[in-house]
């Protein structure tokens, strides 16, 4: 192939590179990822796109090495993409206040205390202890009534002795 023929391709790899590059940070920004992320893929967009063409148009890179460079881009921000929505889901629920209560019995949470926190859609449910919890996943819809809950279903739960949320299982709600 000629040089221009290849370089024809090249570009169309590098537009490939930059459609990917802007829909991840598009979705990035949606997702609320870290900020670093959205400037580490913005830097691997640009950096790929300017080191692959000119590097190739001044003949410092052959075609082989300058679509591997392409492709190592394109993948780089595709796991890095990955490496952020994972991040995102393990984010912990917000603090509680002073006046928060546990869900079941209304004791007020101490941040300083062990605590869980039930996580239903959108909404938070904080509880004293896991024995709360438990008692008001098996009554859930009673407690909905009870209390006058404006809550979906439950999803997962963070333990703050464990810092890490945990997937409910289909018996347990």
């Amino acid at each position: 192939m000629e040089q221009q023929e290849l370089a024809h391709i090249l570009i169309i790899l590098v537009g490939l590179l930059r459609a990917v590059g802007i829909a991840s940070i598009i979705a990035l920004i949606f997702l609320g990822a870290k900020i670093r992320f959205i400037f580490l893929t913005a830097i691997l967009t640009v950096g790929g796109i300017f080191t692959t063409v000119l590097s190739f148009l001044l003949g410092v890179l052959s075609f082989t090495h300058a679509v591997a460079y392409e492709f190592f881009a394109i993948c780089s921000i595709l796991a890095m993409f990955y490496y952020a929505y994972k991040d995102r889901k393990n984010i912990p629920p917000p603090k509680p206040s002073e006046n928060t209560r546990c869900a079941l019995c209304s004791a007020v949470i101490r941040e300083s205390g062990d605590y869980f926190v039930l996580k239903c859609e959108d909404k938070y449910l904080f509880f004293d202890s896991e024995e709360h919890m438990r008692e008001f996943l098996k009554h859930v819809e009673e407690h909905k009534k009870f209390r006058k809950l404006n809550i979906g279903k439950p999803e997962c739960y963070y333990a703050k002795s464990n810092k890490r949320w945990v997937q409910l299982k289909q018996e347990e709600v």
